[in-house]
Parts: structure tokens; C-alpha cells; sequence
């Protein structure tokens, strides 16, 4: 653009001044934009150690949900459990209460950060493992397995995220996963086996690969595409045995939840609120390869100080 009162040419934007630094997530749809400011270091306390009431706590918490108890129900079986153990307490409703409401924010929060960490990153497999009574017990199939995948992640660049879970019908322990698998760096071979399934009661077709069923048993390596992963209940899947079993998420080491970067103006489409201003950016600002996929350690640190400082428990 020219002033036409001096002749000087003056751009539309002054790229010096119109970048701010912000931590960008992916919500299934878009990249969104949120802007960080840098705040003073704090340094993090010790974690607290569990009492008998914790653990007594986190033990009938998880029978109640495996049990499939919900809201007030669960509330009164673990209350009334409490009770008998801990008689001493005089507010155990208001003990309970809090407790409870500690635990659906965690949830809530592990949740979220499972669907940034999906959307963020790409995905070409959906991966069920199931172990070999003649090969593992439940114990040695979990030690096992997450070793053997934390080699292929440094060896191979495999990269996953998922959750054991015990079948509903037969109560068998399975690992269901999301993976990224570089091009020519799959173990064994996939095989395409045709079965009844009892659980569908039905034939079912699934893709058998060959080092996993030598080394664990049954397993499925089915391939993703973009779509299925973001509309067609993957992640929600996932998280349903989250929700379900409290089961810890298996991650590879390396998935970034949000990137931490500079943003020009010209390249946010709209603002929005939630409970934050937050700021939709062009499909185009971001590219996969060269700022997602090469997203670094050190960079990760970058965004542990500068955007998301420790919090004091």
C-alpha cells in the first residue's frame, strides 16, 4: 500500500509487531489459538503422600464406576462404605462430595488432553492386542507389551496412545490403541483373517500381524484415515474405557498436547469466547511437517516455562 501523501510504500501489516506468541490446539476441526503471556517461575511442591482415607477412597471410587454406578448412586455406596471404615470423620458427605468432584475434574482434564493430543497429531492405525494365556499372564502382557512398544517408538518411530481394558464378556485384558507408523518401519506382516467374533456374533475380517500374535496373541491393525480418526468414534471409543475403567493412558514420549509458536494477525480468521478470548487461525497457517511433526523437546520445555509455568498444588 503507498501513502499517497509522502509516495512510501507501507505495508498492511508490520511483521515485526503484530506477532504474539501463542499455544495452539487442534479441536477436531480447526487450529485454535490462545495467547500466553509470560509469568514469573514457581517452583512445584511435593507431591502429597496418600492417607488410608485416599486409598480408601480411590479403591470403593473405582469398584463403584467398574460397577457401573453413576452419580448419586456412586455417591451413596462410596459414602456409605466410608462411613463403616472411617467413622471418626463427622462431615463424610461433604468429605465424599469434594473427593468425588476431584476426581470428574481429573477425568475431564485427562480427557481433554487425550483429544488435543489426537486431533493435534496424525494417525494411521487403530490397534487392538490381545495377550495368549500360553504366552503372558495380565501382568507380564502389560510390562511386556509397553516395553516392546517404547523400543519401536525409539527404534522405529512408532508413536501411540491408548488404554488397557478388560472385555466386558469374557473380562480378558486388551490394549486398544491409535498409532502412527512410518512408511516401511512395520514389524511382521498384516495378515487378513476371516472369524466369528462371539462379541458381534458375527464373521468379522481383521488384519493380523504376525510379530504381535508370535509375541502377545490376538491383535487387529486396522488403518486409519483422517475422517474415521475425527468423525467416526475413534477417539470416543477410547475414551469410553477411560471414563469407564480409570485405566492410565499409554502415551510414546514426543506427542505434543499444543505447540507453542508465533502468529502474524493476518493469519487468525476470527476471534471467539470461552471463558478465554481465543482466536481461529486459517486452515493454512499450520503445517503438519514442519511445525507439528519436528516439534521438539527442547521446544516442549519452551512451552512448559514460558506458556504453561508450573502450578503450586
Amino acid at each position: 500500500m503507498i501513502d499517497i501523501t509522502s509516495g512510501v510504500v507501507v505495508p498492511f501489516f508490520d511483521d515485526k509487531n503484530d506477532e504474539r506468541v501463542y499455544s495452539i490446539y487442534n479441536d477436531g476441526g480447526h487450529y485454535i489459538a490462545v495467547p500466553r503471556l509470560k509469568r514469573n517461575k514457581k517452583g512445584v511442591s511435593a507431591a502429597r503422600e496418600l492417607t488410608a482415607t485416599d486409598i480408601a477412597f480411590n479403591s470403593l471410587y473405582s469398584r463403584a464406576v467398574e460397577n457401573g454406578l453413576e452419580k448419586r448412586a456412586l455417591a451413596e455406596f462410596v459414602q456409605d462404605e466410608m462411613t463403616t471404615l472411617f467413622p471418626e470423620i463427622t462431615d463424610m458427605s461433604g468429605f465424599v462430595a469434594e473427593k468425588i468432584i476431584r476426581k470428574y475434574k481429573n477425568l475431564y482434564n485427562r480427557k481433554k488432553r487425550f483429544r488435543r493430543k489426537a486431533y493435534l497429531n496424525k494417525w494411521n492405525y487403530f490397534v487392538t492386542i490381545t495377550y495368549d494365556d500360553k504366552k503372558h499372564d495380565e501382568e507380564s502382557f502389560r510390562k511386556k507389551l509397553r516395553r516392546c512398544l517404547s523400543n519401536l517408538h525409539t527404534r522405529r518411530g512408532w508413536k501411540y496412545m491408548g488404554v488397557f481394558e478388560h472385555a466386558p464378556e469374557t473380562h480378558r485384558l486388551h490394549f486398544h490403541a491409535i498409532m502412527y507408523i512410518p512408511d516401511g518401519e512395520m514389524i511382521g506382516n498384516i495378515a487378513e483373517l476371516r472369524d466369528y467374533s462371539t462379541a458381534q456374533g458375527q464373521m468379522q475380517i481383521t488384519h493380523s500381524n504376525t510379530f504381535f500374535a508370535d509375541s502377545f496373541g490376538r491383535n487387529d491393525f486396522e488403518q486409519l484415515n483422517e475422517q474415521e480418526l475425527r468423525h467416526g468414534g475413534t477417539i470416543n471409543y477410547l475414551l469410553k474405557y477411560i471414563e469407564k475403567t480409570g485405566e492410565r493412558i499409554v502415551y510414546s514420549r514426543g506427542i505434543p498436547t499444543a505447540i507453542c509458536m508465533k502468529v502474524k494477525d493476518k493469519d487468525i480468521a476470527t476471534s471467539m469466547e470461552d471463558y478465554v478470548t481465543k482466536y481461529l487461525l486459517f486452515d493454512d497457517v499450520i503445517k503438519y511437517e514442519r511445525d507439528i511433526a519436528r516439534y521438539k523437546t527442547k521446544q516442549m520445555t519452551f512451552i512448559d516455562i514460558f506458556c504453561n509455568p508450573p502450578k503450586v498444588a
